[in-house]
């Protein structure tokens, strides 16, 4: 937890009120704090890594969330399809795998001791409905409605989106202390069409490369199997690890917005917790960790424009 120094001024002096708050510092206000209990009260970053999305960051993306969960036999055929929606599109496409619910996600040792499930993918769970309508679920920019969708459906989803114009970019730049294992993140945000909606920006931490057991009623051809459906050494791709402004973000801009309203938000003092990996080196997987930025309409959650950044 951080201590946030909060300046008052008065007519005759300025008094300095110390207050606990539950959130690393931001540039601007954030209405929708997220508590970080791994937050540090020294906010300098050695800048080790200082990566950017500038090259890519003109021309539209799309958001695929893909609910899932370890003891989900039928998931990993999701999880397939997402992989081949961006072999297709490349850099036009984002993944976020999100475990999430009661039946599937939870921690069942011995064979399933992890828990890969966060704050921000329950919450967003809660409100999409998708471990309530059956795992494997998911939706593609939360266009739908119902927002769960199977996953047969994702990728004409995102052929349909795709076709559409850019109406938003996003320039994103992260600062990683790998000594400190601090992120800072910048986002730049300037609109590119006219909307009648406020908007939302969520910050988001994902992870690739997470190998553990999971249970898979068709595994392909070569993969190791033990116990009949249970693949031990699955490699767990886009994994949802944390949200590092809440879980629905912050509010970046009332309506009504014109076309080329420019907002800038900056978050310091992450601290990031990679998923252990053997032999055990947080820093090992910081190579497969990202930063995905998204903004969404306030009104139903639709994502307008969705960037990655690979934060080393």
């Amino acid at each position: 937890m951080i201590n946030l120094g909060i300046e008052i001024k008065s007519m005759k002096n300025i008094a300095l009120l110390i207050l606990p708050v539950i959130l690393f510092f931001a540039c601007d206000k954030v209405e929708n704090p997220n508590q970080n209990p791994d937050a540090v009260t020294d906010c300098t970053v050695n800048p080790h890594f200082v990566k950017s999305n500038l090259t890519k960051m003109n021309f539209r993306k799309v958001l695929v969330e893909d609910y899932t969960g370890h003891t989900c036999g039928n998931c990993p055929r999701a999880a397939e399809n997402a992989t081949t929606i961006v072999n297709r599109h490349g850099d036009s496409v984002v993944v976020i795998a999100v475990h999430a619910g009661t039946q599937f996600a939870p921690p069942v040792p011995p064979n399933y001791p992890e828990d890969f499930r966060t704050p921000a993918g329950t919450d967003w769970d809660n409100f999409l409905g998708m471990s309530a309508a059956g795992l494997p679920k998911g939706c593609v920019n939360r266009s739908q409605t119902p927002y769960p969708q199977p996953r047969t459906t994702w990728s004409v989803t995102v052929d349909a989106l795709l076709n559409n114009p850019q109406d938003a970019k996003m320039l994103v730049t992260t600062t990683l202390d790998t000594t400190q294992l601090l992120l800072n993140v910048e986002v730049k945000t300037t609109f590119l069409k006219a909307f009648t909606d406020d908007v939302f920006l969520s910050v988001v931490i994902t992870e690739d490369s997470i190998i553990g057991a999971q249970k898979d009623y068709s595994p392909p051809v070569g993969a190791t199997v033990i116990n009949g459906d249970e693949r031990p050494d699955y490699n767990f791709e886009h994994t949802l690890r944390g949200a590092v402004n809440g879980s629905w973000g912050d509010e970046i801009k009332k309506a009504p917005i014109a076309i080329n309203d420019t907002v800038t938000k900056t978050y310091k003092c992450f601290k990031l917790n990679p998923w252990p990996v053997k032999p055990s080196n947080p820093k090992y997987n910081l190579k497969h960790t990202s930063v995905v930025v998204f903004i969404y309409k306030a009104s139903n959650k639709e994502v307008i424009q969705v960037e990655k950044v690979h934060i080393m």
